[in-house]
């Protein structure tokens, strides 16, 4: 049986080693865990993790953090532990002790090499955020050249500047790159290392977080917008990573946009 499966909270194993001593049952009977409220975010996206609050602290799976950070957890049958190993991609399971080591497999290549590549992965992301709206019964977003355009020159600014943020690198909020107020941006900065860990394309992964985070996944699913623009722009993160700065923008629909404007600088 997979000892991980059953591995409870840190706190759960601290409960079963009290003594059966009056203050020590009073302490466990005064324990209670309620669903938590609060929100965790990963390389500052929300993602969904189920916590639990235990006096007034927030107690998460760590087989859930390693999934979403992208490490290794699986409990050690031999040693009886377990193990964390930061240089592997999660998957929960145990190796084989006999197992015969094999060649990493090599992912798929997640850096664009041309402007067709990456244009590429634009079309990709567009069509994985219609195949989740297709899931729910909302109908497919329609591409907005000005819109792409839009997207792109945000990703752009984020990338030459290095400030990843829903406000523009000179102070102005994100829907000023277009002549319209009626629309909707998703940002997101993702590491090549990160890509490489969870052996992902750029426009899997990124979807998938945006998924996964409910603010980001009511702009994908809203019936409210109709058209979508994608843009993308490799830089250097806050750590000094190279990365890929991730741009959506949505129009609502019956709305336009004529004018687009150029990158913003510090």
């Amino acid at each position: 049986m997979n000892r991980l499966k059953n591995t409870g909270l840190v706190l759960c194993g601290l409960v079963l080693g009290l003594s059966l001593s009056a203050p020590a049952a009073q302490a466990v009977e005064s324990l209670k865990a309620t669903l938590s409220t609060n929100r965790i975010l990963v390389d500052g996206q929300e993602v969904r993790l189920t916590a639990y609050n235990i006096n007034g602290s927030n107690y998460v799976w760590l087989r859930d953090i390693g999934k979403a950070v992208g490490f290794e957890v699986y409990w050690d049958s031999e040693n009886g532990c377990v193990q964390v190993e930061s240089g592997k991609p999660y998957t929960g399971e145990e190796p084989a002790k006999d197992e015969v080591i094999k060649p990493t497999p090599q992912p798929e290549p997640t850096v664009p090499a041309n402007d067709a590549d990456v244009d590429a992965m634009k079309q990709d992301i567009v069509d994985r955020t219609n195949a989740i709206r297709r899931e729910q019964g909302i109908s497919a977003l329609t591409v907005n050249a000005k819109l792409m355009q839009a997207a792109q020159v945000r990703a752009d600014e984020m990338a030459a500047s290095g400030i990843y943020s829903h406000t523009r690198p000179d102070g102005r909020k994100s829907n000023t790159v277009t002549d319209s107020r009626y629309t909707g941006e998703n940002i997101h900065s993702i590491s090549e290392l990160y890509l490489e860990q969870q052996q992902k394309t750029l426009s899997e992964a990124v979807v998938e977080l945006w998924s996964n985070s409910k603010a980001h996944a009511d702009n994908m699913t809203s019936s409210r917008y109709g058209e979508i623009g994608v843009g993308l722009a490799r830089g250097v993160n806050q750590n000094g990573l190279d990365c890929w700065y991730c741009v959506q923008v949505f129009l609502l629909d019956g709305c336009k946009v004529t004018w687009v404007d150029t990158p913003a600088m510090k």
